[in-house]
């Protein structure tokens, strides 16, 4: 029986742990990609159990993007909302100024002698509907708002899905399966404007009008109502109720400017979808 030489044996040893290594690396991937399918069916399982309402609440919110119209929304802390700044530069108070801020549980003040620019929330979270809002707002500063209301007693116009105007419920019953009415809104003129399309979303609020005390202001908010003679801006924003009040030097039309651009400002904050400065 012959003896292999030790010299003979060095080209059969790189081979056989090249081949293991080989097995490994196989072995490796073979794990990766198993790991990486039941992470892919997991997070599938995940998203099906969202859909089935058996998920996390959180989640929920994220798919369905509720997030911001929910009232465990939090507000930021409230004179996070009056920059200083902003609000010297806005109404013109001069860097020499120093402003005292006077935080409360939803207001905030900026005060420097016997002036002061301010922002009062109505309640410490978001109302649950707009309509709850609006109602509210009404009744601080519109009253006869919710006294007409009430008085026509119809129904606020829904918000969610189409009306049935401009569909084809309206027409009467027949036998034939189309008119040419229902084949064209336009009827037999096709240049003839479009009868019976509703507006694509109704407005959120019923606009302002003019109070014995407020005049009903366009340019902020979805309703707002500016009292001169306590130089006050009321705000209704999508689910929010808040007043911005201006005793400063000046005129009460520059008071007016000053308190609309804040209020623009603060209607843009309550915005932020940031968990950053929440109390």
């Amino acid at each position: 029986m012959g003896v292999l030489h030790p010299s003979s044996t060095t080209g059969v040893l790189p081979s056989l742990t090249q081949k293991r290594m080989k097995q490994v690396k196989l072995l490796f991937m073979g794990l990766c990609l198993a790991a990486c399918s039941t992470q892919s069916r997991d997070n599938l399982e995940t998203l099906n159990a969202a859909g089935a309402g058996d998920a996390d609440s959180k989640l929920a919110r994220r798919v369905s993007g509720t997030w911001l119209l929910s009232t465990d929304y939090r507000y930021q802390e409230r004179c996070n909302y009056l920059p200083e700044e902003f609000v010297k530069n806005l109404f013109n108070l001069g860097k020499d100024v120093e402003l005292e801020k006077y935080s409360g549980l939803n207001n905030c003040e900026l005060r420097w002698g016997k002036n002061k620019i301010g922002f009062y929330l109505e309640s410490k979270k978001p109302f649950e509907s707009t309509f709850q809002s609006e109602y509210h707002f009404n009744k601080l500063f519109e009253p006869q708002a919710n006294i007409a209301e009430e008085q026509t007693n119809q129904p606020k116009p829904t918000i969610y899905g189409p009306a049935p105007e401009g569909t084809g419920a309206e027409f009467p019953a027949t036998e034939e399966s189309t008119t040419q009415q229902q084949d064209s809104t336009r009827g037999a003129d096709p240049s003839a404007p479009l009868e019976g399309i509703t507006a694509p979303s109704p407005p959120i609020a019923t606009p302002a009008k003019n109070t014995a005390t407020g005049e009903a202001i366009t340019e902020v908010g979805d309703k707002a109502i500016w009292e001169p003679g306590k130089k006050s801006l009321h705000v209704l924003y999508n689910n929010h109720v808040f007043s911005v009040v201006v005793q400063a030097p000046g005129s009460v039309a520059q008071a007016k400017k000053g308190a609309i651009s804040l209020a623009k400002l603060i209607a843009h904050s309550l915005d932020d979808p940031s968990d950053a400065n929440h109390g």
